[in-house]
């Protein structure tokens, strides 16, 4: 079962050579051999076995069925669950139990899918390495020494490690992109308003956006399809992936920029970036220059965060001084830096915005996505604070969003696949970044890479 993707499981289903139950049997008995990853917050077992024994019993008649039917799936513990604890990864939501699903949970179980449990989360998202949460760092299965990112860690770990068939995490500035990257999976982060986040946690109403992280671009996609509403509809992705045959790139243009992205990279994560681009380029994709860059660009990142942090305290300035509650030293420190911020700041921040957002629809103008490393640097030590790039030494936690909170940001799509390893055998991702509402221009350029490289395999976790 290891090597199956979603669409291999649920003909196995059909087939009846293996039942729901039989597949969440063996995954709870692989989630407790795997529990040193620190994936999951709760597993939920009883609601889940009566999931898969109702699915069980549609398999056994002879009709159609929702593909994903059956599939084992996780939520980010920030993703509120009707009557089973939602955390947000906090001794200060530690027995908090919603009494209501979110949207997407809700659409999730209109598939008849599997919720196995509530995944790892750094804690309140607040935070890009996953090592920060009151259950413990999440760990990546590659070397469990290392982090598996922030802040739906858990999610891309889980995943991974064959945990689940796939998982929904939430990004802010890249959380979901971010571990995926790190630990070898694929992430979406849909356009901003594309998916409905009601009953999701939020850390900035500006910037998060729920989206899916998978083995493979077309599980991913068929997530996709689901949380959207389109899964079984003729403009459903999935199925336009199905249907699509494999060919050259020859109609599609993709944009390299000129700077920022491509500087103070580490080696081998650059190195395997541009091996990608250069399959794309033998797959027929023309690669030209793209120029994103403007005067602020060194400080956009600084600059943005009047509005995300400013976002964070007013959604969490009560919890942050309530002082007798068990939220997180440095969480609290976070979320107490937002009411820092003054007016002109956040005036500072939206023209710097609208700025970015007249560059990047400049540039689709010419190119149909844009592609950069997903992060900078290799995972690092659960822990470490700083890393060294180009003799630099850098924060970690800036260095890893410092490429994917653009997307963020302005409110387009972006995606991160693997594009191979490093000589120490951790992964390393390419970022795609597109128009808003092209998710799906994503998932097919996305796909002609993954075909072409068969890392659904080389990089499938034992």
């Amino acid at each position: 079962m290891l090597n199956f993707d979603i669409t291999t499981l649920h003909n196995e289903y059909k087939n009846r050579t293996i039942s729901p139950v039989e597949v969440l049997e063996w995954l709870y008995a692989r989630i407790d051999r795997f529990s040193g990853l620190n994936a999951y917050v709760t597993v939920c077992k009883e609601e889940a076995l009566q999931q898969a024994k109702k699915a069980e019993e549609l398999f056994k008649k002879e009709t159609d069925h929702n593909i994903l039917l059956g599939i084992p799936i996780g939520l980010k513990d920030l993703i509120h669950t009707k009557g089973i604890r939602t955390t947000m990864g906090s001794g200060a939501y530690k027995d908090f139990i919603p009494t209501e699903d979110a949207e997407v949970v809700k659409k999730i179980k209109a598939t008849g899918s599997v919720l196995v449990g509530k995944q790892n989360t750094h804690e309140l998202a607040y935070g890009t390495t996953g090592d920060d949460s009151f259950f413990g760092p999440m760990k990546n299965p590659y070397n469990t020494n290392k982090i598996a990112g922030g802040s739906s860690g858990g999610s891309a770990s889980a995943t991974a490690a064959n945990l689940c068939w796939a998982s929904l995490g939430t990004d802010t500035s890249g959380s979901v992109r971010i571990p995926s990257a790190l630990c070898g999976v694929v992430g979406m982060k849909p356009t901003q308003g594309k998916i409905n986040n009601s009953g999701i946690q939020p850390l900035s109403w500006s910037m998060d956006t729920v989206g899916p992280i998978t083995r493979t671009v077309l599980d991913n996609a068929i997530i996709f399809d689901a949380i959207s509403g389109l899964l079984g509809s003729s403009q459903s992705v999935s199925r336009k992936l199905k249907e699509y045959p494999l060919r050259s790139l020859n109609d599609k243009k993709l944009g390299i920029p000129t700077s920022y992205f491509y500087e103070n990279v580490d080696v081998e994560v650059k190195r395997k970036v541009m091996d990608a681009i250069k399959v794309f380029e033998s797959l027929g994709a023309t690669i030209l220059e793209v120029d994103l860059d403007i005067p602020e660009m060194d400080q956009a990142m600084e600059i943005s965060s009047a509005i995300d942090r400013a976002e964070a305290y007013l959604i969490h300035q009560s919890i942050a001084n309530d002082y007798n509650n068990l939220l997180g030293n440095e969480t609290r420190r976070r979320i107490l830096h937002g009411a820092e911020y003054r007016a002109y700041e956040h005036i500072l921040a939206k023209q710097l915005k609208s700025k970015l957002t007249a560059k990047y629809k400049q540039a689709f103008d010419t190119v149909d996505a844009i592609i950069t490393p997903t992060v900078p640097i290799l995972s690092t030590d659960v822990g470490a604070d700083t890393v060294i790039i180009d003799g630099s030494t850098q924060s970690v936690r800036s260095a890893l969003m410092r490429f994917t909170f653009f997307a963020n940001y302005i409110g387009i799509p972006g995606m991160t696949m693997p594009c191979g390893k490093a000589e120490n055998g951790l992964p390393i991702g390419v970022q795609l970044l597109g128009h808003w509402d092209h998710e799906e221009v994503l998932y097919l350029i996305a796909y002609e890479l993954e075909t072409a490289l068969h890392l659904s395999k080389e990089l499938s976790i034992v």
